[in-house]
């Protein structure tokens, strides 16, 4: 019986770990807010809790013989905001600023 218990202790110990992210310095709520930093990307996101967003026009996808090319990085972000942040609700920024910018621009 003991030993029931000891195994079953050492399976619920291990420590839980969420997904770790490739853009924005590791912050979700900035990530699944704004997307990633490029000035330049192909994808903004509309609304995390909808799991809508938008392409920019001017890039392939939409303009696809005139656009400009969507990056690799872009379609791995936009995959990862999928995998992360899409049907999560989040408040609004109650702090100085917006979110990007605090403790530090990322």
């Amino acid at each position: 019986m003991k030993t029931w218990i000891f195994l079953a202790a050492a399976m619920f110990a291990g420590a839980a770990s969420g997904q770790a992210l490739t853009y924005r310095d590791n912050d979700p709520f900035v990530f699944c807010t704004y997307g990633q930093k490029n000035p330049a990307k192909c994808w903004w996101p509309v609304s995390a809790a909808a799991g809508t967003f938008m392409w920019d026009p001017s890039c392939d996808p939409p303009n696809t013989p005139y656009g400009r090319p969507a990056t690799q990085d872009d379609y791995a972000s936009l995959a990862e905001w999928q995998a992360i942040c899409t049907g999560v609700g989040q408040g609004a920024w109650k702090g100085v600023g917006t979110g990007e910018q605090s403790p530090y621009d990322h």
